[in-house]
């Protein structure tokens, strides 16, 4: 009796979910599979560009074939014989101040879209969206004449200024749907609940509104200041002094010229270059985890 007992237990099965049959199972083990080529595949080069950043027994080019000696060699070369220190300088710029544009002007139009309703509304939205199928490349005259045009008024207005311009300008459109999205989830009967406690429009944007997007605006932030990280040809068209380069386009000068070829310090390059992005997910993955629920308190 108690034997029966204890093979009842052990044939209990106490999830919702029921067994795999032979075919899941086969399919469990395709995914895993696929999941572990997939990792391969993005693993594989960045094990190697680390180890070829570290490994001084190597010419102009990469090799794996050589015994490893760890050096530093390579990093020596980008702080003393190229322009890196300032290429990272003028990216970190460059994002920060996409990003901050970015942001501010996306908080506004999403909460506008999302909240408001005004004349031209739908046709607007339609129009944002057929403007973003045009490719920033096919503007580059257009960016040419509104360099000149703004830089005879003002003198300061440079070329990098002109890329911010771009970047931040061609990022609200995409991103103003997505903001849009996410506040739409969001329930209307805060905004009227605070409109009765006496908070203005701005009020509600500040208080309720903007808390409670902090995820969804933390992600806008990380794409917007990665953007001008992996961006290589806006910046080689407009940028013509190699002391203004972004650090795409400056890394880009080891590998393009027989005369200056230097693949383990582009790797190197490489390998610092990932630094601030990783800094900043980091700092931006609490606010994904946290943000909903510290917006929900404060507002």
């Amino acid at each position: 009796m108690l034997r029966r007992k204890k093979n009842k237990e052990n044939d209990l099965y106490l999830s919702d979910l029921q067994p795999l049959s032979t075919g899941g199972k086969i399919a469990l083990f395709l995914t895993y599979l696929l999941l572990i080529v997939w990792a391969a595949i993005i693993l594989i080069p960045l094990i190697i560009m680390t180890i070829s950043s570290f490994n001084g027994n190597q010419g102009q080019y990469i090799s794996m074939a050589g015994d490893f000696q760890f050096s530093l060699d390579n990093f020596r070369y980008l702080f003393e014989r190229t322009y890196f220190l300032r290429w990272v300088l003028n990216t970190l710029r460059i994002a920060v101040i996409t990003t901050i544009l970015t942001l501010i002007f996306v908080s506004f139009t999403g909460y506008a879209y999302s909240r408001f309703r005004f004349k031209g509304k739908r046709a607007s939205l339609i129009a944002i969206m057929l403007v973003q199928i045009i490719p920033a490349f096919a503007g580059i005259t257009a960016y040419y004449a509104i360099h000149s045009i703004v830089n005879g008024i003002i003198p300061i207005f440079s070329r990098s200024a002109m890329l911010i311009l771009i970047y931040s300008g061609g990022s609200i459109a995409t991103n103003t749907f997505i903001l849009k999205g996410y506040l739409d989830s969001i329930s209307p009967e805060l905004d009227e609940a605070a409109r009765i406690d006496g908070c203005s429009n701005f009020e509600v944007y500040r208080l309720i509104i903007m808390p409670l997007a902090r995820p969804m605006l933390a992600i806008i932030a990380l794409q917007c200041f990665i953007g001008p990280f992996l961006d290589y040809l806006m910046p080689k068209i407009l940028l013509t002094n190699p002391m203004d380069y972004t650090l795409a386009t400056g890394l880009f000068t080891l590998i393009n010229d027989m005369r200056t070829m230097n693949q383990p310090a582009f790797a190197a390059g490489g390998f610092l270059s990932a630094v601030p992005v990783m800094i900043l997910f980091l700092i931006l993955q609490d606010e994904l985890v946290s943000g909903l629920s510290s917006g929900a308190v404060k507002g």
